[in-house]
């Protein structure tokens, strides 16, 4: 049970995200900060990430064997590849805001599922990153 919840948290909270967004008629702010600001974020993110993939690739230790013969290191590849990905993407939903009006309803319920996606699968790397280099 705790592995399944591992892989959707990040996809379930996003979703939370936006339903309560949705629920309390949340506002975008106008203005292109934000989108300037998450969009310098999530680049780095997308940046650290691959960083994280090479060294993890690289990486000869005995946790780094332990986490090969539990078949674990294929669910940390695939963490790794969707915070890639959802970072990539919440790097696009920033672009197309400075494009869009971003006061419209979907636009503002995309950005912040996106947002909570993207911080929570980057979170959730970190987490597994971080034990791996104290413990390897």
């Amino acid at each position: 049970m705790k592995l399944f919840f591992e892989r959707i948290y990040p996809y379930l909270l996003g979703l939370i995200a936006s339903a309560l967004w949705l629920r309390l008629q949340g506002t975008f702010p106008t203005g292109d900060s934000l989108l300037s600001a998450t969009l310098t974020v999530s680049g780095i993110f997308v940046g650290f990430l691959a960083t994280s993939k090479a060294i993890l690739i690289s990486m000869s230790s005995p946790i780094i064997e332990e986490l090969k013969r539990s078949g674990y290191i294929e669910d940390l590849v695939s963490y790794i590849g969707q915070a890639i990905w959802v970072n990539l993407l919440f790097c696009s939903i920033n672009v197309i805001g400075y494009f869009l009006n971003t006061q419209m309803e979907w636009y503002s319920l995309a950005w912040i599922g996106i947002s909570v996606c993207a911080i929570t699968t980057f979170i959730r790397v970190t987490h597994i990153m971080l034990k791996i280099f104290k413990y390897g």
